[in-house]
């Protein structure tokens, strides 16, 4: 395959970039790299107009297969309103901050792919190989037959998930307080189909995180939450609060009767395996089905 790596968000670790570009092309893959994929601009990877430079190319130039998002951090959001169709054309690959671009991928019915960073996939999860194992996964789920579907494994959090039976959901989601920025926004996650959303986040405490849900669950049709998905909240600090994340949640959820599970094969930590969002999906039991 012949990926593309392009820096949307933060400025990106160059030697991890360059490790995981090199350890790609030793699988037999072509990697370029975008004209501003290294460019600083304060905390950012170059200006607004580089940053779409890069990604409008990428999804515009017929050799390419595939986007990899360099880094997450901050900073996609301010592309938003410069995005057209074009941004549709490829499978864009990322998480975190990508977040931004996923889910407006997700709505639009392109190809988005949440799965690990490129500056990650070298140095993280490696098990004696010089890829990750979710690096490994993704590019086989790039490659999959069409027909061919993942499944994931979950675990019940509350009443309403025991036993559960849910067809025909369009898959959401991503990192929590990311998503929570857009609300408000021309680009604001919205449910407007019978929808499973998946979350996770890093280093946000606990009062922060009930902050975030809360603004979640008020600015979306609720009526269309079927299933909501905890993945790992990574680095999370308790600090002095009794619950955990589960039960936090668990408490929002139960009066509006809405499933919730848990598990811990997505986020920040050491495991991020790669799942499709904007495609339809279904929980049969302990399984999520994409």
């Amino acid at each position: 395959m012949h990926f593309k790596i392009v820096s949307p968000s933060a400025c990106v670790d160059v030697e991890n970039i360059q490790l995981a570009q090199s350890h790609l092309e030793q699988l037999g893959h072509t990697v370029s790299l975008g004209e501003h994929v290294f460019s600083q601009h304060r905390y950012l990877a170059g200006t607004v107009e580089q940053r779409i430079q890069d990604l409008k190319q990428a999804c515009l130039d017929p050799d390419i297969d595939a986007i990899w998002c360099g880094r997450g951090g901050t900073g996609a959001a301010m592309l938003l309103p410069f995005l057209g169709e074009w941004i549709l054309n490829k499978p864009i690959i990322g998480y975190s901050d990508t977040t931004v671009l996923l889910n407006y991928i997700a709505m639009h019915h392109g190809q988005s792919l949440h799965a690990p960073v490129f500056q990650e996939i070298a140095v993280k999860n490696l098990d004696n190989s010089p890829l990750s194992y979710d690096a490994l996964k993704t590019i086989s789920l790039l490659s999959a037959d069409i027909n061919q579907h993942g499944h994931y494994p979950l675990s019940s959090a509350n009443g309403f998930a025991q036993d559960q039976h849910i067809e025909d959901v369009k898959i959401l989601g991503g990192n929590l307080t990311v998503l929570c920025t857009l609300q408000g926004t021309p680009s604001a996650l919205k449910l407007n189909q019978p929808s499973v959303l998946l979350i996770e986040d890093v280093g946000e405490p606990y009062y922060r995180i009930e902050r975030s849900l809360t603004q979640l669950l008020q600015s979306i049709d609720t009526s269309n939450l079927k299933a909501l998905v905890l993945g790992d909240f990574y680095q999370c600090p308790q600090k002095n609060v009794p619950q955990s994340i589960v039960e936090i949640v668990k408490e929002h959820l139960d009066p509006l009767h809405i499933p919730l599970y848990q598990c811990d094969w997505f986020g920040h930590g050491e495991v991020n395996r790669p799942f499709w969002l904007g495609k339809t999906g279904k929980i049969v039991g302990s399984q999520l089905i994409i």
